[in-house]
């Protein structure tokens, strides 16, 4: 099983060979390379994902935009729809009402709201159930991270172990020694434990925020695994496509046996 994730970056729009227009064909080539099962994305607007949906006829989709009303950015997951299929699929809000849609609070210290994309995905060859949560979480506030860190880890110990293996992904906007980042490390409820991918990485393999610099500045990105799960290989991508960076992040993927 095969794993990416990419902050896409919202369609600013931005100068030159960034903008969404050239970038949108490198984010197709860099999925054709590598081919994965599932694909998390995060800041994808409607009509960047409907581009990528368009050129990327094998694959299907979930998740709504965090504002609700069809005009914010998404923590999108696609999955390869011939190997896998989506039996089931839900979305919260990082705040303190978490179904409330496009709910924020404001003592968390964010202003604008988050989401959390999950689904249980079922592979097709082998019946294995995975259940995949992508998020983004708040740039300007570590107490936000935290608490949504807190209540990210009450879904996620609502996983059946007996039923299924847990991913979770995403752009975290902390780094990996950070508290926020550490506090994933820890057994969950249901006993599941979750590993970093990139950890056995020096840091500064391990970066992925480059603003369109090819030089990475931040080890934001990353996807924390089910310790039952054996990691076969992992990489940051960091070469252009064709001479377009796809994304001011470097995508992060991972092999699973």
């Amino acid at each position: 099983m095969k794993i990416l994730t990419l902050n896409i970056r919202y369609d600013k729009p931005d100068l030159g060979n960034n903008d969404w227009k050239f970038r949108r064909y490198a984010i197709v080539k860099l999925i054709q390379k590598y081919n994965p099962d599932i694909i998390a994305t995060q800041e994808g607007k409607a009509h960047q994902l409907l581009d990528l949906h368009r050129l990327l006829p094998d694959y299907q989709s979930l998740g709504t935009d965090k504002i609700g009303n069809g005009t914010g950015e998404h923590c999108a997951i696609f999955y390869h729809s011939q190997r896998f299929y989506c039996a089931k699929s839900q979305n919260f809000w990082l705040s303190k009402t978490p179904h409330l849609v496009g709910s924020l609070s404001t003592e968390w210290g964010n202003k604008t709201p988050q989401i959390v994309t999950g689904g249980d995905f079922i592979s097709r060859e082998t019946q294995q159930k995975i259940t995949v949560f992508n998020t983004h979480l708040d740039y300007y506030s570590e107490q936000a991270r935290k608490l949504s860190i807190s209540l990210i880890q009450k879904y996620l110990s609502q996983v059946d172990p007996q039923q299924s293996l847990l991913i979770l992904l995403g752009d975290f906007n902390a780094l990996p020694n950070s508290e926020e980042r550490q506090e994933l490390l820890k057994p969950l409820y249901n006993q599941i434990k979750l590993l970093d991918s990139l950890s056995n990485l020096p840091l500064t393999s391990q970066q992925t925020f480059h603003d369109f610099t090819g030089q990475g500045m931040a080890a934001v990105d990353t996807i924390y695994y089910d310790s039952r799960m054996l990691l076969k290989s992992i990489s940051v991508d960091q070469k252009q496509i064709e001479g377009i960076w796809p994304s001011d992040h470097f995508p992060v993927i991972a092999e699973f046996n």
